[in-house]
């Protein structure tokens, strides 16, 4: 392997890849260079690569164990290096002390196995395994040092379990085996309230995790709740967050806080009938919101410091203390407002997930953590030492967008995204995973390899430390309870599906995709461990995806010619018929002339059926919504983000009650 190849290598900047069709294609020395160049590494500079490499191959064979040590608890052994000529000699210890409590360990040289080796100059180094006793440790992040002779070395071990966090509801016992759910996914500011400014809050989300509850849906999954750019009122994107540590305010409910007063409260029931008497229609109004709400939020935070008791002044310090990871990345020129209106999200959060357990639900919300982070600030302000320079990250081309994709964020670093023991990841999953039954971890692939965006259109897959990344996930999971789900549409490396179903990660199946030549699988058909949903937010509604709605939008935001809108007709019409075969065997008698609401409920049924762990309906489809909420490859050609439902959610429940009810008798079994 020549010098600029390691040094590609070393960095994680890939060779090949199979395209979307299958094809191999390999990336030019230009492209790999490119993307050395976004990680401030020279590709035309030998002497520097050469450095580069003896710092990352070599370089870590004399160091006694690495910064951060992976132990796996079904086989717990940790990891040393020594030189063989200090091996041969077996005159030393090796001792390893926890820096943290009173354990320690010490075994002798003899006792390691060698399980590599390394040629260095006039030198072999080895790398010993030690075992550990079973059960030593619990999940978790233990500083602790290790020492041979005068030689010290320090290291974060990580404890980490064979598996994420299993809910109870997840294991089969001698008598219950492993139970289904049955769950609902949405946008919170989707819905539509009776007192609110506009935009669904916290309190919308209570009462429809009651009305949820009592119809036996197990869960809710919301679209992330991320902080967005509140200085660009149009910024509606939940994927484009300013912040992922970071809830944003808008979906705080001024009532539900205790800061709220007779007159606060009277006034967010006189910006209710103003925003509705200016609405249009059920789409979003960003500016309205803030032009309405911003004021209520700044009463809420002048109330609590004129009014608030000693006691919730002392909980307001101790979640600036708990959580300053997080409030340090709001954006520049936050003010001590900006903290108590995060630690009022949380708190409203917080107790929609309590409310939902306490109503009977097994899992509760389910957060949403998006793949990356604009620039303007906050998180990127407070990482940008983990980000490159000329780098975005995307997707390759493929059938739905043959130049490919660019989401415009920044990509991380893969190798300063390890610094202190990866500080910044493990933060932003404790922040998602807290007080929640579940995450959703959008592009799960992203923790292997991610598409970038370099110059001229071009780009490259570049790797990411996965073991490492997965293991931080599992560890967390477990020390938050809260079970994990891999959002996996697209192309995935054989390797990640192989790790998240040894480590039961839940994936997430579109039913829309489930098909072949010969027609759509039978639900026996689809996956176990897996969130089967039959569309989401990034596709059509079933409603438009049956009538065709979608393909026609398409041609008219000028996305596809009237070509392909012919081609898709085709494909469609095909597909429907498809379906109405697949549930005819399934005793559901539907044609085509039959209402898409009464097709949807009837493939529910179906898919009912399946050993999925967990079925998921979109809301936008229970309200049978025949418009999307975001449409990929558009910008301001649609209002993304910003269709709401027709109804009050309950009312929604309450109108699809007979199937909800015979879809929860389903899956649960009674």
């Amino acid at each position: 392997m020549d010098t600029f190849a390691q040094a590609c290598y070393l960095m994680g900047v890939g060779y090949e890849y199979h395209s979307y069709e299958g094809e191999l294609l390999r990336f030019s020395d230009e492209v790999r260079s490119q993307a050395l160049a976004a990680m401030a590494v020279d590709g035309s500079d030998l002497a520097a690569l050469s450095e580069l490499n003896y710092r990352l191959d070599a370089a870590p064979w004399q160091q006694l164990v690495d910064d951060t040590s992976l132990v796996n608890e079904q086989q717990p052994r940790l990891l040393v290096r020594v030189a063989r000529s200090r091996y041969q000699q077996n005159n030393a210890g090796v001792h390893l002390t926890l820096l943290e409590g009173d354990k320690q360990l010490h075994w002798s040289l003899a006792q390691g196995e060698i399980v590599g080796d390394y040629h260095l100059e006039h030198e072999v180094y080895l790398q010993l395994a030690f075992n550990l006793p079973e059960d030593w440790l619990a999940p978790g992040f233990y500083d602790a040092q290790v020492s041979m002779g005068e030689q010290v070395g320090k290291t974060q071990l990580w404890w980490v379990p064979a598996l994420s966090y299993q809910p109870p509801c997840f294991t089969a016992h001698a008598k219950v085996p492993a139970q289904k759910l049955l769950g609902l996914s949405f946008g919170l500011y989707t819905l539509i309230s009776e007192r609110g400014v506009g935009i669904g809050d916290f309190s919308d989300l209570a009462a429809l995790v009651v009305a949820a509850a009592e119809q036996g849906i197990d869960y809710l999954l919301l679209n992330p709740l991320h902080l967005l750019d509140t200085t660009q009122v149009q910024a509606a994107s939940p994927y484009s967050p300013v912040s992922r540590l970071l809830l944003h305010p808008l979906y705080i409910s001024i009532e539900l806080s205790e800061d709220c007063d007779h007159g606060l409260r009277q006034d967010v029931s006189e910006a209710h009938v103003h925003y509705l008497s200016s609405a249009d229609g059920h789409w979003l109004d960003y500016e309205r919101v803030y032009a309405l709400k911003w004021p209520l939020l700044q009463r809420l935070y002048a109330n609590f410091c004129a009014s608030a008791s000693d006691e919730r002044r002392r909980a307001f310090a101790q979640f600036q203390l708990a959580q300053r990871d997080a409030l340090d990345t709001l954006p520049s020129g936050s003010t001590e407002q900006d903290e108590y209106w995060q630690w009022q999200a949380w708190l409203q959060r917080k107790h929609c997930q309590q409310l939902a357990i306490t109503s009977g639900m097994r899992i509760g919300l389910i957060n949403d953590l998006a793949v990356g982070v604009t620039r303007s600030d906050g998180e990127y302000r407070q990482y940008q030492s983990h980000f490159t320079q000329g780098a975005e990250i995307g997707a390759p081309p493929d059938p739905f967008a043959r130049q490919g994709q660019n989401w415009g964020m920044p990509a991380l670093h893969p190798k300063r995204l390890a610094s202190e023991h990866f500080a910044y990841f493990k933060s932003l999953l404790s922040a998602n995973m807290h007080d929640v039954g579940a995450l959703r971890i959008d592009h799960v692939m992203a923790l292997r390899r991610l598409w970038w965006c370099l110059a001229d259109q071009q780009g490259c897959y570049v790797y990411y430390p996965f073991e490492a990344l997965l293991a931080a996930v599992k560890i967390l999971s477990h020390q938050e309870r809260c079970a994990i789900i891999g959002e996996d549409l697209g192309v995935v490396p054989p390797q990640v599906k192989t790790a998240l179903a040894e480590s039961r990660v839940l994936t997430n199946t579109v039913f829309y995709f489930c098909h072949d030549h010969r027609g759509f699988f039978a639900p026996e058909q689809l996956p176990e461990q897996t969130l089967l949903m039959i569309s989401n937010h990034d596709l059509p509604p079933f409603a438009a995806w049956w009538q065709g709605g979608d393909i026609d939008q398409a041609l008219e935001l000028q996305l596809i010619d009237n070509e392909q809108a012919e081609a898709l007709r085709g494909e469609r019409q095909v597909l429907r018929e498809q379906l109405l075969g697949l549930l005819g065997e399934h005793g559901q008698q539907c044609t085509q002339d039959t209402p898409s609401e009464d097709i949807y409920a009837a493939l529910c049924r179906v898919l009912a059926r399946a050993p999925s762990r967990m079925l998921t309906l979109q809301l936008d489809d229970l309200d049978n919504q025949r418009v999307a909420v975001n449409v990929p490859g558009t910008h301001t050609q649609y209002p993304n983000w910003r269709r709401q439902l027709s109804t009050q959610g309950a009312a929604i429940l309450a109108r699809q009650a007979p199937l909800l009810q015979h879809l929860g008798r389903a899956r649960h079994g009674t």
